[in-house]
């Protein structure tokens, strides 16, 4: 009744064996996650077969009277290979994986923040950026689904064992990874985690220049791809490929504007063109600055946080037009063209083109499967908007971009006859988004519909404060999209609760 069994157990006990006598042996990824004071240290590494297993696996070691208490801040040494190397490691064949995972679905897989190693504050934005690239190349391989990087993020910095993270983000693998730096030179370390047996299906590192920075992510990507499915060819991952900045310093600019634009509040979105601006200026050709751009411009105009429209709506088309011509395969421009495209020319037929590529080369963006569901519900289709943000939502769980999804959600229930459920939707991602004050749009014509008019008032009170002069007619312009019959009903809820005509 208390024995154990399982892959897991059988690697332990073959780990075990690998030990020196009175010493210990823990795997790599065990060595990461020992940030605190150690009672002495593992400072040698071997690369060692362990029985029954054709590959392997790099391990620490620690031999009783070798060394005493390790330093507090010690990072991790190399192990015995030299530092940035000519040789390459020998590649380490993945064994044969599971490719289904359990219930009968695609294989899944949570890319969590890489750890900085360097020691260098100003390198967590390089490390940020190849999870970012890899989480976008490998959600791009159809063969399995990859969790969103907002939701794998909101593990950054803390220690929390693997197999909570996957129970939480419903995946059976987890790629973990740390980053060295040294001038120019880099080390990325990465690898491949089943989380339900907690065996190493991949592990391996790579050595060079900060030039050539992409073509790390790309090698990292289809490794992983490979361990998880065999039959994924390289070619996949070459499809996969977006089109590069010229300028790395336009590429971070992009990174940068990302929360701002997201925050939905004026000032940040003032905040955020001001970073993309900066960005096409260094990298004119750079289509995913230009898409996003138009994307900060569309929210200025449908928002209300602008009193010239035509103006807005000009820079914006102006921006659309340029980024449609470069786009190229690239699922987060695309998505932001669309929503560009929707929201500033009201062209839903165009919007739809963009965001159906964008799924089509990424099937798990789960801000495209928001933008799909505002499309359905701007065309007045709520049923198929809720199962689209639904889909947002499962990709990504723990987004803290959710509440837009909660805001489309609202919309489509009061686009179904159901007001009162849009009212706690719309309710729940304002105390997911403290802050953002357009909000209270929606809600007032919610709170109209569903009979409680004097709440209806306050919040349209509360509206004017922020955005005095606002008046039922600019709403209509800024909203033109939405599909008459619907936005007819919107407006008249506006009126119940006191907008002026």
């Amino acid at each position: 009744g208390t024995d154990r069994f399982g892959a897991a157990v059988g690697f332990v006990v073959r780990l075990q064996q690998a030990a020196p006598p009175g010493g210990v042996a823990i795997t790599h990824s065990v060595r990461w996650q020992l940030v605190k004071t150690l009672a002495a240290r593992f400072d040698r590494t071997e690369w060692v077969q362990l029985k029954g297993m054709d590959q392997e696996f790099e391990i620490w070691l620690w031999t009783p009277g070798e060394a005493s208490k390790e330093p507090a801040a010690a990072a991790p040494a190399f192990g015995t290979r030299p530092l940035f190397s000519a040789a390459t490691p020998p590649p380490v064949p993945p064994p044969t994986p599971t490719p289904i995972a359990p219930g009968g679905g695609p294989p899944s897989i949570a890319v969590l923040a890489f750890d900085n190693m360097s020691g260098d504050p100003g390198a967590d934005g390089l490390v940020d950026g190849i999870v970012e690239e890899i989480t976008a190349t490998l959600s791009q391989v159809r063969d399995f689904t990859v969790i969103a990087r907002n939701s794998s993020y909101a593990y950054k910095g803390r220690a929390v064992d693997v197999r909570d993270i996957a129970r939480e983000l419903n995946v059976r693998y987890v790629l973990e990874g740390s980053l060295r730096k040294a001038g120019d030179r880099v080390r990325v370390t990465a690898q491949l985690i089943d989380a339900e047996t907690g065996a190493h299906i991949w592990a391996d590192r790579y050595d060079g220049a900060l030039g050539n920075l992409f073509d790390f992510e790309d090698q990292i990507a289809e490794r992983v791809a490979g361990a998880l499915h065999p039959s994924i060819r390289s070619a996949e991952i070459a499809l996969a490929k977006r089109r590069r900045p010229e300028n790395l310093q336009a590429y971070d600019l992009v990174l940068q504007a990302m929360p701002h634009l997201w925050a939905h509040r004026r000032e940040e979105n003032v905040e955020a063109i001001a970073l993309l601006e900066r960005a096409m200026e260094l990298d004119p050709s750079y289509a995913r600055a230009t898409a996003v751009a138009a994307w900060a411009r569309a929210q200025h105009v449908v928002y209300s946080w602008t009193s010239d429209i035509a103006a807005e709506r000009a820079a914006g088309a102006r921006l659309i037009e340029q980024a449609a011509t470069t786009v190229g395969d690239d699922p987060t421009a695309l998505s932001a063209l669309a929503t560009a495209v929707m929201l500033l020319q009201g062209d839903l037929d165009r919007a739809e083109h963009f965001v159906d590529r964008a799924l089509s080369l990424d099937p798990n963006l789960a801000w495209g499967w928001t933008r799909r569901g505002f499309l359905s519900v701007y065309r007045g289709n709520g049923a198929e908007g809720i199962g689209c943000f639904e889909k947002a939502i499962r990709l990504s769980p723990l987004d803290p971009l959710s509440f837009n999804s909660y805001i489309g959600i609202g919309l489509c229930n009061f686009a179904e006859g159901r007001p009162a459920e849009a009212v706690g939707w719309t309710e729940r991602a304002m105390r997911e988004k403290p802050g953002m004050t357009w909000a209270y749009r929606d809600l007032a014509t919610f709170l109209a519909h569903a009979g409680q008019i004097e709440r209806a008032r306050g919040v349209v009170a509360k509206l004017l404060e922020v955005r005095p002069g606002l008046t039922v007619t600019q709403v209509g312009d800024a909203l033109h999209f939405i599909e008459p019959k619907l936005l007819a009903r919107y407006l008249e809820g506006l009126r119940l609760a006191g907008l002026p005509e």
